[in-house]
C-alpha cells in the first residue's frame, strides 16, 4: 500500500494511522483548512448577497481560528465556516452533510452530487496529481465520505482505486452494484484513527473510537459508542478510557439507560471503571420506537442536571440500521425504491413520536441549553467540563470569548 486518501468529509479533528511506509493524503484535513481559512472567509462572505450579517458571522469566525486555541469556539467558528461554505450540491455542517437533491442513501443521488459538486474539486485535483501512477486506497469510514469518494473514484479511474474503510466493510455488496464502481478493487479493512494531539493534553496517542470499534488492546482510548456496547466492555478497557460519549435512546436515573437497540444497560459498573479525570457525556437519540415526548422530556431534564457529572453530550434524531433488532414492538418498513445504499429504515411503534415532533423537541432542547457540544466530534468527547465560551460580535465586527 503505497498512498492512502482520506475523502472529505469525516471528523476533522481525528487523523488516521496508515500502515508503515504508507503516504497519506488526507483531503478531509486539507478541505476543512481551506474552508476556514480566515483570509478566505473574509473574502467570500463580503461577497455573498446575504446581507451584513453573514459578513458579520465570516469575520468574527476567521477572528476565532486565528487565535488558534483549539477549544470549543475554534470548532464553533469552525462549523460556521462550513455552514457558510455554498454549493449547489452539499450543504455543510460541523459534523453532518446533507445532498441538496436526494439521499446518501442512494447511489444516484450521490452520483449526481459528485459530479456538480464545486466544493472538494481542488482536494480530487490534488488527489490526481499527488496519485500520478500508482494505485490509491480510498478510506470510506463514513456516508458523508461518499460523493468525494465517488468523484475521486471517477477523476482516478476505477481500476487504479482500491475502496477500503468501515462502510465500504458494511456495504461491500451494495457498492460492488454501482456501475461507476465497477473495476475497483476492495479491501475489508479500515484503519485506525487518533485524536489529534491539539485537542488532548494526553502526551502519547489516544484511539478513537465509533460504531462497532474496539479499543485498542493497551493504551489510552476516547470513544463515541452505543450505551450496550460499552458497558460490556472490561473493566480493564475501561479504566484506559480518556474520555467518553453514550449514545442512548432514554435514561431513567443515572445508571439505568436504553441503547440504540432498546435494551436497558446499567451504567455504575462502567461509571465506576473510567478514571474521574475522564469526561462522560451522554448522546440522546431522539424518537426512538415506544418512547413518547413525555420519555424524552423526561431523558433531557435528568441528563441537563448533569447527574454524577455525567453532562448531556447532544441530541440526534433517533435512526434504526438496517441491521439492528429493537428489543421492543416495532414495524420496519421497507426502503424506498431506488434507495440501493440503505443504512437505515423507517420504522413505527405504539407511543413514538412523529418525525415533526422529534424535529421540535430537538430544536426547543437546543435553544435552551447553550452549553451542548459544538458537534459529534472526538474533540468534543475529550473536552473537560470548562464552560463553552459564548460568542458576541462587537463593534469590531469580530467575536468577543466570554467565560
Amino acid at each position: 500500500m503505497e498512498l492512502l486518501v482520506v475523502p472529505p468529509f469525516t471528523d476533522f479533528t481525528t487523523e488516521t494511522v496508515p500502515p508503515p511506509g504508507t503516504e497519506v493524503l488526507d483531503l478531509g484535513a486539507r478541505i476543512v483548512e481551506r474552508l476556514a481559512d480566515p483570509a478566505r472567509l473574509r473574502t467570500v462572505t463580503a461577497h455573498r448577497r446575504d446581507g451584513p450579517h453573514t459578513a458579520l458571522i465570516g469575520r468574527s469566525a476567521a477572528a476565532v481560528i486565528e487565535q488558534a486555541a483549539y477549544d470549543t469556539a475554534h470548532l464553533r467558528a469552525v462549523g460556521a465556516a462550513l455552514r457558510l461554505a455554498g454549493d449547489p450540491a452539499l450543504r455543510l455542517s460541523i459534523d453532518g452533510l446533507e445532498l441538496a437533491e436526494g439521499s446518501t442513501q442512494s447511489s444516484r443521488d450521490v452520483l449526481a452530487a459528485a459530479a456538480r459538486c464545486e466544493l472538494f474539486r481542488p482536494e480530487v485535483e490534488q488527489a490526481v496529481e499527488v496519485a500520478k501512477e500508482r494505485r490509491a486506497h480510498v478510506v470510506v469510514d463514513g456516508e458523508r465520505q461518499l460523493p468525494a469518494a465517488f468523484a475521486l473514484v471517477r477523476a482516478l479511474g476505477a481500476e487504479r482505486v482500491t475502496l477500503c474503510g468501515r462502510l465500504v466493510t458494511e456495504q461491500v455488496a451494495a457498492l460492488r452494484r454501482v456501475p461507476e464502481l465497477a473495476g475497483a478493487e476492495w479491501l475489508a479493512w479500515a484503519p485506525e484513527r487518533v485524536i489529534r494531539p491539539h485537542w488532548h493534553g494526553d502526551g502519547v496517542p489516544v484511539r478513537w473510537v465509533t460504531g462497532l470499534g474496539t479499543p485498542p488492546a493497551t493504551g489510552p482510548w476516547a470513544g463515541r459508542l452505543d450505551a450496550t456496547r460499552v458497558a460490556a466492555f472490561p473493566l480493564g478497557t475501561l479504566a484506559r478510557c480518556r474520555g467518553l460519549t453514550i449514545i442512548v435512546t432514554r435514561i431513567d436515573f443515572l445508571a439505568a439507560v436504553t441503547g440504540l437497540d432498546g435494551m436497558t444497560v446499567n451504567l455504575r459498573r462502567l461509571l465506576a471503571a473510567i478514571p474521574m479525570a475522564a469526561p462522560v457525556t451522554c448522546e440522546l437519540a431522539v424518537g426512538a420506537p415506544g418512547f413518547g415526548a413525555g420519555v424524552v422530556g423526561e431523558s433531557l431534564e435528568l441528563l441537563a442536571d448533569g447527574p454524577g457529572g455525567v453532562r448531556l453530550g447532544g441530541l440526534r434524531p433517533y435512526r434504526m440500521g438496517i441491521r439492528t433488532v429493537w428489543a421492543g414492538h416495532s414495524v420496519r418498513f421497507p426502503p424506498p425504491a431506488g434507495h440501493d445504499l440503505t443504512r437505515w429504515v423507517e420504522f413505527d411503534a405504539p407511543e413514538t413520536m412523529r418525525a415533526w415532533e422529534v424535529a421540535n423537541t430537538i430544536k426547543t432542547w437546543r435553544g435552551r441549553l447553550h452549553n451542548l457540544p459544538p458537534g459529534r466530534l472526538a474533540a468534543c468527547t475529550v473536552a473537560g467540563d470548562a464552560p463553552a465560551p459564548t460568542w458576541a460580535p462587537c463593534e469590531a465586527g469580530v467575536l468577543r470569548r466570554r467565560a
